[in-house]
């Protein structure tokens, strides 16, 4: 049953945070009709909503909005249900700790887009390799936050489990796992996060094939726009993939707060 009273306040939440983009477009087109902005690089607002107006029109930006949120999706999936895992069993296990602990940190301290020579020398520049980087961006957040939670569970809640005689899967499934889920969640959070952003550079650079007709996603069509001096087209795929980030982040802080909601965002 829907709370009016919390639908309000969500109305209200969204039109607080409408002001500062709103203010920020009107000033764009003051500078922009004023002569303060260089046309070549900076185009104006209504640019911008006849590039939208085309791409949706025509399905090329539905359709690179589509490729990009599939492919951030499927490398997420797979490198945060990885991360969980093993950041579980890093939590629990101190044999696993001291034999994949010091490898794990040493490999988080690379950054991301470092990993893509490599990458495209093992896996080509197909989608396998796209999903891996996204995968590799995700896991370590996700891994680091399960480890996290499940090791610093109090002692007091381990020795309850073993005065009421738990065996080790039920004192993981009743005790560990819920007092690991706030760090849990948070690792959720970032690791969607990091995959977003990993999907953008993902794509961008490597997906230059979109010039040729052989790439796709939101990367790809930034990069042939930048290509072709379409600043319009820039200007709208940053503003999409802007959009698409936060009602991700938005969605899955929803979700956060349904699975613990003494959480808040």
């Amino acid at each position: 049953m829907s709370n009016p009273a919390s639908e309000a306040r969500v109305s209200h939440a969204f039109l607080r945070a409408m002001i500062l983009p709103a203010l920020l477009v009107a000033l764009w087109g003051v500078a922009y009709d004023a002569g303060w902005l260089n046309p070549k690089v900076f185009v104006s607002p209504l640019a911008v909503l006849r590039a939208a107006w085309t791409g949706f029109g025509d399905g090329s930006v539905p359709g690179a909005a589509l490729a990009t949120l599939a492919r951030a999706m499927a490398g997420w999936v797979i490198g945060a249900g990885i991360g969980l895992v093993f950041g579980i069993a890093l939590g629990i296990s101190g044999v696993a700790r001291g034999l994949f602990d010091p490898t794990v940190n040493s490999l988080r301290q690379i950054a991301l887009f470092a990993w893509i020579p490599l990458l495209s020398a093992w896996l080509g520049n197909g989608e396998t390799m796209k999903i891996t980087l996204i995968a590799l961006g995700a896991f370590f957040p996700m891994a680091l936050g399960a480890q996290a939670g499940t090791q610093n569970v109090p002692i007091g809640w381990r020795e309850l489990g073993a005065a009421l005689e738990l065996g080790p899967v039920e004192r993981l499934r009743r005790i560990i796992l819920p007092a690991a889920l706030p760090a849990i969640v948070t690792g959720v959070e970032l690791s969607l996060n990091v995959a977003w952003l990993g999907t953008f550079g993902a794509e961008y650079l490597i997906g230059t094939g979109y010039i040729n007709g052989m790439g796709d996603g939101l990367g790809a069509y930034l990069a042939a726009a930048r290509e072709y001096a379409r600043m319009d087209q820039v200007l709208l795929g940053v503003l999409i993939l802007g959009i698409i980030g936060v009602s991700l982040d938005r969605g899955v802080a929803h979700l956060s707060r349904k699975v613990a909601p003494w959480q808040t965002h």
